[in-house]
């Protein structure tokens, strides 16, 4: 996972304990808060979502647009960061309370009636956490595909909180048993939420994203084409309001008449275009810090 400032056991140690302790609206205004020095003090990361920002929203860096945006997106990661650990202690009846509904259900009941199980793919844009809650309150059978954290002791913590609501956490990888467990998952017509706007590993296929040539992982269209589980993006959102809605797409067409590295471009570029239309409708929900030129490869 890539390093920020909050990411150590001490820092998500202290936003539990706090969580426990605040009301829910001060939890909140206090990670807004915390998340704006970081803002002030974070000259990489403030340069690296304002460049991103203006490719998405074709402008340039300086544009008074882009500086309140960033800010508003620091910010809203800040409360994020504290419903992420607010939401799984809050009791069932409170936590639906958080969430103002889900869009596009019928997608994912229609593929499941098939048996094959289905994946959930979304980008690093809203609260994907809260989406596994969402789903859980829901009853729908789901494993959350997730890049482990740098340090042991955090990653105990967030997996319990996953876990507790009764989330299954397959941790990624480059081992192939990683593959294996997920394919297991779907063939017991489960549902496995992943990530897929990030090449974590430096093995996905190039694609066009915002005009710029990047890498997106190949492993979600690859499950899809093993297992026969639909893609289907999906997107949780947080609402003026402090709720979240979730939202479901269409599947991703999977081009299975044409060759293995073809069928992968052309769903890449569909994935890239569902998420690019997302990110501008939701700029300021979009946690991508690092420049999204940073993953192109030869």
């Amino acid at each position: 996972m890539r390093p920020h400032v909050l990411d150590s056991p001490f820092s998500y140690y202290t936003i539990f304990l706090l969580a426990r302790l605040l009301p829910l609206a001060l939890s909140r205004r206090l990670g807004r808060l915390v998340a704006l020095v970081v803002y002030v003090f974070s000259k990489k990361d403030r340069r690296g979502v304002a460049y991103n920002l203006s490719l998405a929203l074709q402008t340039s860096t300086d544009h008074p647009l882009i500086k309140d945006l960033s800010r508003r997106l620091f910010m809203n990661y800040g409360q994020y960061m504290a419903d992420f650990f607010i939401l799984p202690q809050l009791p069932r009846a409170k936590v639906r309370q958080c969430f103002a509904g889900l869009s596009g259900e019928s997608i994912i009941k229609r593929a499941l009636e098939k048996g094959r199980g289905a994946i959930l793919l979304s980008a690093h844009l809203g609260n994907w956490e809260f989406g596994g809650l969402m789903m859980r309150l829901s009853n729908y059978p789901l494993a959350v595909v997730a890049l482990p954290h740098n340090a042991a002791a955090t990653n105990a913590l967030v997996n319990r909180f996953r876990s507790k609501r009764g989330i299954k956490v397959i941790e990624m990888s480059t081992s192939p048993f990683a593959a294996v467990t997920i394919l297991q998952h779907l063939r017991e017509n489960g549902v496995v939420a992943m990530i897929g706007d990030r090449d974590f590993f430096g093995n996905g296929s190039a694609v066009d994203f915002f005009g710029q040539t990047v890498c997106f992982p190949v492993g979600p269209i690859a499950l899809a084409m093993a297992s026969d589980a639909p893609l289907i993006p999906a997107f949780v959102i947080r609402r003026p309001d402090g709720r979240y809605f979730g939202t479901l797409e269409p599947p991703i067409d999977i081009h299975r008449h044409e060759s293995r590295k073809r069928a992968i471009q052309k769903s890449q570029q569909q994935i890239a275009r569902v998420f690019e239309t997302y990110i501008r409708r939701y700029p300021d929900q979009w946690y991508s810090p690092d420049p999204i030129t940073a993953k192109v490869q030869p």
